[in-house]
């Protein structure tokens, strides 16, 4: 459970949500663009460093929106932020 406030996405309130998140690494997951993206960076024939060459452990589905009063009693209601479940995209 965290407050409002410390997800950073700009909203002033003490009330607290829980947040799930996604977390691990995706090896088994690995296709052939992965493998031939990871040559290519490696032969430097594409060299853009943000370039991530293996999947990424990301949420599939979210829980259900997330509604709260703020600071200033105004409300809201964010959707898609705590996974549900997760996979490698």
């Amino acid at each position: 459970e965290v407050s409002v406030s410390d997800l950073g996405l700009g909203y002033e309130s003490d009330e607290t949500v829980l947040f799930r998140y996604c977390s691990g690494t995706c090896e088994a997951a690995l296709r052939s663009y992965d493998l031939s993206l990871k040559s290519m960076r490696s032969r430097r024939r594409i060299r853009k460093e943000k370039i991530r060459a293996r999947p990424c452990c990301r949420p599939l589905a979210y829980d259900d929106d997330v509604s709260f009063l703020d600071a200033y009693n105004r409300y809201y209601t964010v959707n898609e932020l705590s996974a549900k479940e997760c996979g490698c995209v």
